[in-house]
């Protein structure tokens, strides 16, 4: 009698081995370009043998690059058809596989990732790109993933920046991702070459995600000590427009540039700087991740009393070229300030929003104010290289 650990010379034992094989594409019907997918918990294909009952169904894995291959099956009748997937589902197919046979699917994915770019600038990585919305189902989350492989994405990545959406999108609107190097010094290292993929979910029911290829990038210097450059509002070069409940006058004493702006206050002052700008300035930043920084220089901050109540003192931006409407504004007293300069920087996600008029527009700020009331003397304030800047 045989055992089951000796069925190979049983006289059972007389069939071939698998002498059949299937490969293929997934390809965007539209663009010809293959899909890509996850590697791990990605597309997968599901095939079952015909002549057997019950049977087992097999699935193909599906590579990043959306080609798949088996070469492990027997020639037989099978029938076909994705199961897991980043694309709509297409009708089930019966094909006769044998020694070489090929197939491609023909879809259309849930979202196409277009016109990508994926730089370094600074210490940031930055992804821009559009998305192609083929449903009307909305998008659900948008990413850039991070790997030593190639084989990045969602779910294989040693660093990862998402942002949820859950929003129908504009296939020209371009979005902006962007991953921090110094808070992921861990990982990242200069002169060393590493993988970055943006990826997309739709909202469909266990849609997977859609993916541009991967970019691989060397990573140049990280300078943890960098300022980062952003978009300056103003360089405090020239008094022109300024306004101050004190005499205003450009000093030496600078943090940037040749000059910065400077104003001296007594009791009672009510607008620090003031100016409405001619011209509505693009900040080039979001409210998730926005920064209005400024140097600012206090003589003696006990004169500065911060001891008040929120309403007696702000900083102030507007896209309505006057205060209290469409605004952003910060109260002066969250300022933790020592006598001589001082770096402020103020998260837009932290702001008050006043959005009488409408929600403030980034990309037409036309008005800045820092007002005080009740100073407790005489005191110098300078203020100097006021910018916004995205920190990611």
């Amino acid at each position: 009698m045989c055992g089951l650990l000796l069925f190979s010379s049983c006289e059972l034992d007389n069939y071939g081995g698998p002498d059949a094989q299937l490969s293929g594409r997934i390809i965007d019907s539209e663009t010809g370009e293959p899909i890509q997918s996850d590697i791990v918990e990605g597309t997968t294909i599901k095939i079952i043998e015909h002549g057997y009952d019950p049977v087992t169904p097999q699935y193909l894995r599906v590579k990043t690059d959306g080609t798949y291959a088996n070469t492990m099956l027997f020639a037989n009748t099978y029938t076909i058809q994705p199961d897991q997937r980043n694309f709509s589902q297409i009708d089930v197919q019966e094909i006769e596989i044998g020694k070489d046979t090929q197939l491609d699917f023909m879809v259309t994915p849930y979202i196409r990732v277009k016109d990508v770019s994926i730089k370094q600038e600074g210490n940031n990585i930055i992804a821009e790109f559009k998305l192609q919305q083929l449903t009307t189902d909305a998008v659900k989350k948008i990413g850039l993933y991070a790997s030593g492989e190639s084989i990045v994405g969602e779910r294989v990545r040693s660093v990862a920046v998402e942002r949820e959406l859950n929003q129908q999108v504009d296939e020209n609107e371009t979005f902006r991702i962007g991953l921090n190097l110094v808070r992921n010094s861990a990982f990242f290292e200069s002169g060393r070459k590493y993988f970055f993929r943006i990826g997309a979910v739709s909202s469909f029911p266990g849609a997977l995600s859609n993916y541009a290829p991967a970019s691989e990038i060397e990573i140049g210097k990280i300078d943890p000590n960098a300022e980062p450059s952003g978009k300056v509002l103003d360089a405090a070069e020239t008094t022109d427009g300024w306004g101050s409940a004190g005499p205003l006058s450009l000093a030496s004493d600078s943090r940037e540039g040749t000059y910065s702006l400077k104003t001296s206050l007594n009791a009672n002052a009510v607008p620090v700087f003031e100016k409405q700008f001619s011209s509505p300035f693009n900040t080039e930043v979001s409210m998730e991740h926005g920064v209005f920084s400024f140097w600012l220089y206090v003589s003696d901050v006990q004169m500065l009393n911060t001891n008040i109540p929120d309403w007696g003192s702000a900083i102030e931006i507007t896209s309505s070229g006057g205060p209290d409407n469409q605004e952003l504004s910060w109260n002066f007293s969250m300022l933790t300030l020592h006598n001589g300069w001082n770096k402020i920087d103020l998260k837009l996600s932290d702001a008050i929003i006043d959005n009488r008029g409408g929600d403030i527009n980034l990309s037409a700020v036309n008005y800045f104010r820092m007002y005080h009331l009740f100073c407790g003397g005489a005191v110098d304030v300078m203020i100097d290289e006021i910018k916004f800047y995205e920190d990611y």
